[in-house]
């Protein structure tokens, strides 16, 4: 698969077509998921279904759960850039300033692992980063594999270090 049919690539090109205008039905689309609080609640938007379309259109068959996750997600975010969430989440001023997501908010994050019970927890974390630019290519990709790797990956870019690797020792090689 190229990079251009990616998940996150895809959900990508639906936030941009979805909500990166301004008119009236962006605002209106964004403003509703950004309520949600349930899978259910987010799948009475019929832009939700529009995603969902394309994914499966390219074999990525998402449960309710990761399209309500994602969708909610990127509702919350403004603009696109290239900082990862985990990363503007551990941001720090100075280096004994609190963080923006303080560090037991964010241990709940990463310790919830059912992507239905995420919902609510990130749409306010994600409410603290406002007006930020985010990288929606990682975020979706983050939240449609949402597994042990992915979660560890966000405990790196949180706290500001290089990842471990793992990978070398679980492999023997």
């Amino acid at each position: 698969m190229n990079n251009n049919t990616s998940v996150g690539s895809l959900c990508n090109e639906w936030w941009r077509k979805t909500f990166g205008s301004d008119d009236g039905v962006a605002r209106m689309a964004r403003a509703r998921l950004r309520r949600c609080t349930t899978a259910v609640e987010v799948l009475t938007i019929e832009s939700v279904h529009d995603l969902n379309r394309v994914l499966r259109d390219l074999d990525y068959c998402p449960s309710p759960d990761q399209l309500a996750l994602i969708t909610v997600a990127l509702a919350h975010v403004d603009g696109v850039g290239e900082e990862k969430l985990a990363r503007l989440f551990g941001h720090q001023v100075t280096k004994d300033s609190p963080r923006k997501l303080s560090t037991l908010r964010f241990q709940r994050l990463v310790h919830t692992n059912e992507r239905a019970q995420l919902i609510g927890p990130l749409r306010r974390a994600m409410a603290i980063v406002r007006q930020s630019q985010i990288n929606v290519v990682a975020l979706s990709t983050d939240l449609f594999y949402w597994n042990e790797r992915v979660r560890s990956e966000w405990c790196f870019q949180y706290f500001g270090a290089a990842n471990a690797e793992p990978d070398k020792y679980q492999t023997g090689d």
